[in-house]
């Protein structure tokens, strides 16, 4: 059994080469995390797959997690749809120390973990494909935090050990279950659960018009005022955002929009930059809601899983008002004014709702 030392803060190469060559050759291979030190080995290998088992004595009823190096590819190949608070999760925590587990396309329970630690983001980068990859213990027993440690319980039944000395947290993953209703964590580590419920209660709002200067921030901010101000005991409990349909990102709110907001609601909006809508901001979103029919059409076919949580931002007003909110881009400031009364009805509502 080999054990190469390898600097986490001047990763060689040539040392990942070769780490990653003895994966892809069917060989069980020690890798550093940022939590504890882990067996990888190639996913598709069933022979080594077997062998994992035998030498870390491993119930075989026990499935693995897999490992990526990119969070985007866990979510858009391997998961399904997740819930809104699990797309938060991930937004907050990976590449991190966080294992998460959920269904795949095929409908299937699967856990995947995109590690912060660099050398084991080199290695899952250049292996270019899902690495099981579980702790590097005998089961049931205590983890191994540093390469030494995995050597003298694995005692040679190992290709090869790639050592960065200590582990930084040297305690295992967080592991959630997102599955089961609203969630389980089967196992505690590295992330408090008071930080897992914090993102969990703190539900996001988004807010959605064209250009994402003008109608949508003032939205945003009217929204953020007004929960302040009637609903102090909710401080912290929602995140509320704002995109564009067709925006450029960077932009600042319009001249009109921030003079309005600052006149009549003492608001700076100064700091505000536009963002184009993706599909991270609309997946991790409990509620949206549109100034347009067109806004609606729009997110739902951009993405269909979406019904269910948009909403047109005009069912927050009377009755004889009940229309789309237009869009005043290069109207007169009277126009501005108009839409500004018309967005604080809804959203003074939409508060009460909330």
């Amino acid at each position: 059994m080999k054990r190469i030392n390898i600097d986490n803060a001047n990763v060689d190469s040539l040392i990942i080469d070769e780490a990653v060559s003895a994966i892809l050759k069917g060989g069980i291979v020690a890798i550093p995390t940022e939590t504890v030190y882990g067996l990888a080995i190639d996913s598709g290998n069933e022979e080594t797959l077997k062998k994992l088992y035998e030498i870390k004595q491993r119930p075989g009823d026990l499935p693995l997690s897999f490992a990526l190096a990119d969070k985007e590819n866990a979510l858009n190949e391997y998961f399904s749809v997740l819930p809104p608070f699990g797309y938060r999760l991930i937004e907050r925590f990976w590449p991190g120390p966080l294992t998460v587990i959920y269904f795949d396309k095929a409908e299937n329970k699967i856990g995947i973990r995109v590690p912060s630690d660099p050398v084991a983001n080199r290695i899952l980068t250049k292996l270019n494909k899902a690495a099981f990859l579980t702790s590097a213990n005998l089961s049931g027993s205590k983890d191994a935090v540093s390469g030494l440690e995995v050597e003298n319980i694995f005692d040679g039944k190992l290709d090869l050990i790639v050592d960065s000395g200590s582990t930084l947290y040297a305690k295992p993953s967080t592991i959630i279950d997102l599955t089961l209703s609203p969630f389980k964590i089967l196992r505690s580590g590295v992330i408090p659960e008071q930080e897992i419920v914090d993102v969990f209660i703190k539900k996001r709002i988004l807010f959605i018009c064209t250009g994402n200067s003008c109608r949508s921030p003032m939205a945003q901010f009217l929204l953020e005022k007004y929960l302040d101000e009637t609903k102090p005991y909710l401080r912290g409990r929602h995140d509320i955002i704002s995109r564009g349909v067709a925006t450029l990102n960077g932009m600042p709110a319009s001249t009109h929009t921030a003079d309005i907001l600052k006149e009549k609601e003492g608001l700076d909006v100064g700091g505000f930059s536009s963002r184009r809508i993706d599909r991270e901001a609309i997946l991790s979103s409990d509620l949206i809601f549109t100034m347009e029919d067109a806004h609606t059409d729009y997110i739902l076919k951009f993405e269909p899983t979406a019904e269910g949580r948009v909403f047109g931002l005009k069912k927050f007003l009377p009755a004889e008002l009940e229309k789309d909110i237009p869009d005043p881009i290069g109207k007169d400031v009277s126009i501005y004014e108009e839409v500004y009364s018309l967005i604080k009805k809804a959203v003074i509502e939409l508060a009460g709702w909330l």
